[in-house]
């Protein structure tokens, strides 16, 4: 049977050659949509997950991060002076996007970020820098900033290098490892005053950061803090949590489209091309049936072609997945996902393998030797 299978492969070559590499394609598609998915979950899960037991405050419509906020700095001074937060890991932030991101649900390619100097663990905990500090000096003269990973790639810059931010020269002081916090990775952070004066921000901050003493803290704060200042938006994990879930409801839409699209693509290549088969040798298997072979052998033969076709182009096609797994820093496909990739194209062929096989079997012997 087999045997059959891939003889029957091997005489239509071009045939063959078009449907392996539709499935390719089509499970390449499926594969990069899945990748992409999980790309967008594990980003923004990362980022969530930094602020556990925090809370922003902000002017009120911002999303996060709050680019288009503005609150004046007596006002964010006053929500730290408060008693029931973390001094040590609160601060006022700003935060300014230098360059739109390539993807709509994502923030920027490239910001800056000011923050108070002393107060760097409050926004990236203990990151470490791969080169230069990092952290402020108290005594720091002139302007510096330290560069998120991909900021720095951004900025062409290593240690020592000067930058231009807003027309303004920038020394770079320290390099942060890679984290998992997107928007730390994709910032310039500058002391809050640099960041102030570089953008004609003075006396306004973007964002106060707040650290609860206790996390179980967190929701009879943010109330307090509600009631306290109704004009300003104060955001919780749980709020960015929503807002994250409702930025990426549309492009995980659409990749679910795009999948749903390469599973009928092949689906409909397999179809066509086995329906063809069938066609051209109607002769063949009504030769097949003459010497005995029975409707279930006809329809084994015409399955295992599928299965061989979609075998040949599916698991190339999800190898195919794992450069753009790794272009993109997320996780690899393992090998159950690549499994189910390739699976979901073999149940596609034979779902599309269907009539062709019906057909197949249902040929009449005496009216299939005499079919030209």
């Amino acid at each position: 049977m087999l045997d059959l299978a891939f003889k029957n492969i091997l005489a239509r070559k071009t045939r063959s050659l078009l449907c392996i590499l539709a499935v390719m394609v089509s499970v390449y598609l499926n594969g990069s949509t899945q990748t992409m998915n999980n790309w967008m979950y594990t980003t923004m899960t990362a980022e969530l997950a930094r602020y556990m037991g925090r809370i922003y405050v902000q002017q009120g419509g911002s999303s996060y991060p709050p680019f288009d906020s503005t609150i004046s700095e007596m006002l964010a001074q006053e929500i730290l002076a408060r008693g029931d937060l973390n001094v040590e890991q609160s601060t006022p932030l700003i935060f300014i996007r230098l360059a739109r991101a390539m993807m709509p649900f994502m923030p920027a390619q490239a910001m800056v970020i000011g923050v108070t100097p002393g107060k760097e663990s409050a926004l990236w905990g203990h990151l470490e820098a791969a080169d230069g500090v990092n952290g402020f000096a108290s005594d720091e003269r002139g302007d510096v900033a330290i560069l998120g990973d991909k900021a720095a790639g951004y900025f062409d810059a290593r240690v020592g290098d000067l930058i231009h931010i807003n027309n303004t020269e920038v020394r770079v002081i320290g390099i942060l490892k890679k984290s998992s916090m997107g928007s730390v990775d994709i910032a310039a952070v500058l002391p809050l005053a640099s960041a102030q004066r570089i953008f004609a921000r003075e006396g306004t901050v973007s964002a106060v950061f707040i650290s609860a003493r206790d996390v179980n803290a967190v929701p009879a704060m943010a109330d307090a803090l509600k009631r306290d200042y109704p004009l300003l938006q104060v955001v919780t994990q749980d709020d960015l949590l929503k807002d994250a879930q409702a930025v990426l409801r549309m492009p995980m839409l659409y990749m679910s489209v795009m999948s749903l699209t390469a599973f009928i693509v092949a689906l409909a290549v397999i179809m066509s091309t086995m329906v063809m088969a069938v066609f051209e040798r109607t002769r063949e298997i009504g030769t097949l049936r003459a010497m005995g072979a029975d409707a279930r052998t006809i329809l084994a033969t015409i399955f295992a072609e599928i299965v061989i076709l979609t075998l040949i182009g599916g698991i190339p096609g999800a190898l195919l997945t794992l450069p753009m797994a790794a272009l993109m820093n997320t996780i690899l496909p393992g090998p159950v996902q690549l499994a189910q990739i390739v699976l979901l194209a073999v149940w596609a062929g034979a779902l599309g393998g269907l009539y062709p096989a019906w057909r197949a079997a249902r040929v009449d012997p005496l009216q299939a030797l005499r079919y030209e």
